[in-house]
């Protein structure tokens, strides 16, 4: 925040009133498997960056043909999926499942884990959702 500051006083006094809810990635609600999903308007506003000068019916016929085109991308993706979750996903999840084999885990309580590897500890709270490390707080994906 100190380097916002300092390169530009007003964007900085705009970070803060806003809120770190608005541009900040581990306190923003509206994300799901490490992606924001706000950013919706943003790409289609970079996909009609030069489409604006057209007529207001071209404009809008072709907003419609990429809305259709990308639908149409996501089902073919969404049928040829293998798993619940994305391919992506699954390859995340996989990895931090890998990870557990170096572990020790004991379970603390009903819900609550203390996980040890090496000479780091954390604490798992199903219950909250909540993982001492923040990765699960981060990007909603269980942690290893």
């Amino acid at each position: 925040m100190e380097e916002l500051r300092n390169l530009h006083q007003n964007a900085y006094d705009y970070a803060n009133a806003v809120g770190p809810h608005k541009w900040s990635h581990v306190h923003c609600p509206d994300r799901r498997y490490k992606v924001m999903i706000t950013n919706a308007a943003e790409c289609i506003n970079s996909c009609l960056k030069f489409t604006r000068q057209l007529p207001m019916l071209t404009l809008s016929e072709f907003i419609r043909n990429m809305l259709q085109c990308w639908f149409d991308d996501c089902h073919r993706d969404a049928q040829s999926m293998r798993h619940q979750l994305t391919d992506v996903s699954h390859i995340v999840i996989l990895k931090r499942v890998k990870k557990c084999d170096y572990m020790t885990i004991n379970q603390v309580d009903w819900n609550i884990f203390s996980m040890k590897r090496s000479r780091k500890q954390w604490t798992v709270d199903l219950v909250r959702k909540t993982y001492s490390c923040n990765k699960f707080q981060m990007d909603h994906f269980p942690c290893s």
